[in-house]
């Protein structure tokens, strides 16, 4: 496996170098490493250095180690819930720290959106609606499962969860011709497009620090960090098109709560059809009796 200097690295190596002696601790991470139970071979040279290299990258990127942790207390019971309720391994939650940092935004170069970063052909095959309307890819809930489920089909291909997680990255038509090609059968093994390479061993050190954070100077109390978004969700069957801003006068808020909540809208208004619309907390009545009058 190649090996080389990842993004922030030379970032944290001058701010190594420019220290005064002992000023910056030098952290390390543990010497038995797994991922979704499955051995990293650290005794392995090439291994072990872009392990050292993508952690020292990650866990000196103060703002965004502080962000993970802050958004995880967010947005991790949910997908740590449904993992659990599937019989998946809870370090896939990691998955989704890597893709994203937890931002329900995230847009790459490439076009993938969403917290699970999906490229609107996949999300269309995962059962996320993607349309002028509606795109499924910005709403955690609905994108999470659409993810769990491709990484299960990726896992029953591959029997492996590392190489399910590379394939998630590079695609499974790229890793699945690499390896026939190269004859390998584990990830370790195999000469991957560099960002791949680099991706499981994010992942790693997302889940090192993650699951320790205090060992590496991060001490966030639990009243900084950001806490679950607590809502009503109503279905509603619109007869006709209806603006955001009707919706948001039903449930006595406003636009821009409505389009924060339901971030998966994405024009002014909603055509004919059923839908799935979150309220604030203790609002979901008032919200379905007054839409029904306004609609009449």
């Amino acid at each position: 496996m190649r090996t080389r200097l990842v993004p922030a690295l030379a970032a944290a190596a001058l701010i190594l170098c420019a220290a005064t002696a002992g000023a910056v601790p030098l952290h390390d991470f543990p010497r038995e490493l797994s991922l979704c139970g499955e051995r990293v071979p650290l005794e392995r040279q090439d291994v072990w250095e872009m392990m050292d290299q993508t952690f020292i990258s990650s866990v000196y990127n103060v703002p965004q180690v502080i962000l993970w942790i802050k958004r995880a207390h967010r947005y991790f019971p949910y997908v740590e819930k449904r993992l659990r309720q599937r019989k998946m391994p809870d370090d896939l939650k990691y998955v989704v720290v890597v893709e994203s940092s937890l931002r329900t935004y995230a847009l790459s170069s490439a076009k993938a959106l969403g917290p699970w970063q999906f490229m609107e052909g996949t999300a269309k095959k995962y059962g996320l609606r993607v349309d002028k309307w509606i795109d499924e890819r910005l709403n955690f809930e609905r994108s999470t499962e659409a993810a769990l489920d491709y990484l299960k089909d990726l896992h029953d291909l591959f029997q492996s969860w590392t190489l399910a997680m590379a394939a998630y990255n590079c695609g499974e038509n790229r890793l699945g011709k690499s390896r026939d090609h190269q004859g390998s059968r584990s990830f370790y093994d195999t000469d991957l497009p560099l960002e791949t390479e680099a991706y499981i061993f994010r992942i790693l050190s997302a889940k090192v620090i993650l699951s320790r954070p205090e060992a590496y100077g991060y001490s966030v109390p639990v009243e900084r960090r950001y806490r679950p978004f607590v809502h009503d969700e109503v279905e509603v069957r619109l007869p006709a098109e209806v603006p955001v801003k009707t919706l948001a006068r039903a449930a006595g808020t406003t636009f821009k709560e409505i389009k924060e909540m339901n971030p998966e809208i994405r024009q002014d208004s909603l055509p004919a059809g059923r839908f799935r619309i979150r309220v604030p907390q203790g609002k979901g009545k008032q919200f379905k009796d007054n839409l029904s009058s306004f609609l009449r």
